[in-house]
């Protein structure tokens, strides 16, 4: 029996490949600086090349997994799930600048949280707080990003 890809996880593959080179593309513009000064455009190449290898291992590894099922298809497109997605990440782009990191994260993950339609208010809750201690810890004090906890800067 042939082996077959399926259309669902090659558009996905392809989807997070071509997300990963607008990254690479617009981070060439940008000083990449020296291994002792990093500069700006280092971190989004870097998540670019990351998310083209991934993207490129979707579409190909798990595309190869049998005949085409039309039950792998979805019935229709998740309008909720989408709006809760692209509400998450309107309201971090919001908040980031006027109420700080932990305020930004939590609302952007406990709105993302919700697009699984048996989320739960508490666990939702629970997991954007977990998110926001974490990119607090990780980006400000390990990694230095010049951001407030807090309020506007």
């Amino acid at each position: 029996m042939a082996e077959h890809l399926r259309r669902n996880d090659l558009v996905c593959g392809a989807a997070v490949a071509l997300l990963g080179v607008f990254a690479l593309v617009s981070a060439l513009g940008w000083d990449f600086g020296s291994m002792r000064r990093i500069g700006p455009a280092l971190f989004p190449a870097g998540i670019g090349l990351i998310l083209i290898v991934l993207g490129l291992a979707i579409a190909i590894f798990e595309g190869r997994s049998g005949p085409l099922d039309p039950d792998d298809m979805p019935a229709r497109l998740n309008l909720r799930s989408l709006l809760l997605i692209v509400a998450g990440l309107a309201a971090f782009t919001a908040l980031i600048r006027t109420a700080g990191l932990i305020p930004a994260i939590w609302v952007a993950v406990f709105l993302s949280a919700w697009a699984d339609p048996a989320a739960r208010f508490r666990d939702s809750a629970i997991v954007a707080a977990v998110m926001s201690s974490i990119a607090m810890g990780l980006f400000v004090h390990l990694l230095g990003f010049q951001a407030r906890a807090f309020g506007a800067y």
